[in-house]
């Protein structure tokens, strides 16, 4: 499978598990959550169909180690909450899942207002956003395992599903992607598409993708 990670289409999923806040008088405000769940099937709806994924305990382990960079954002967008490589953050992959303790600085307008959201109840889901580096369908493409990811940033959402978002990828550019991604793809639409597509325009382009 190509490690290309850069040329990677990003996903996010929304899990329906819930952020709380702790707040100290004279201290910080503490985020602590859950911004994914382990072991656990969901279904996932993009633009070639459905199908049931599940994210693998010990998905996280490797970005982790590796210390990536990781920031806690509002819906995936705008400037960070709190942020790993400032150590206003720590995650961990625990048996249930992606753990976020995030610290909290009300002094700013947006985390302050973020914070007010939380401690009213408006806002208690999270998310997060991803690469996916190692993974396994079955025969048919009707399920997918995630045994490994890049972790790009965690969120608290305003819009959860339950228990994923539809995934939907930000960009398909077929000349960055990689031979597996294309064979994938390829086999996706195959399965979606079948009767009604030309079963020699897909043979075509099977040996044109072993060829290049």
């Amino acid at each position: 499978m190509s490690l290309h990670l850069d040329r990677r289409a990003r996903f996010t999923r929304q899990f329906t598990v819930r952020a709380e806040l702790r707040a100290a008088a004279d201290g910080p405000t503490t985020l602590d959550g859950y911004a994914s769940i382990t072991g656990q099937p969901y279904t996932v709806r993009d633009w070639l169909g459905e199908y049931e994924e599940t994210i693998e305990p010990g998905a996280f382990k490797k970005t982790l180690r590796e210390k990536d960079d990781v920031r806690l954002l509002l819906n995936h967008d705008g400037l960070p909450l709190a942020r790993t490589s400032s150590k206003t953050m720590t995650l961990d992959e625990d048996n249930e899942g992606l753990h976020v303790v995030a610290e909290l600085d009300r002094r700013s307008h947006l985390t302050n207002d973020v914070a007010v959201a939380m401690e009213r109840g408006d806002l208690s889901e999270m998310s997060f956003a991803f690469s996916v580096t190692r993974q396994e369908w079955d025969e048919d493409y009707t399920q997918r395992w995630i045994k490994e990811l890049k972790l790009f940033d965690v969120s608290v959402v305003t819009y959860p599903a339950n228990p994923a978002t539809t995934a939907k990828l930000r960009a398909v550019d077929l000349e960055q992607m990689g031979d597996d991604e294309l064979r994938e793809l390829v086999a996706r639409a195959q399965r979606r598409l079948a009767p009604r597509i030309d079963a020699g325009a897909l043979d075509a382009l099977r040996v044109a993708i072993d060829l290049a």
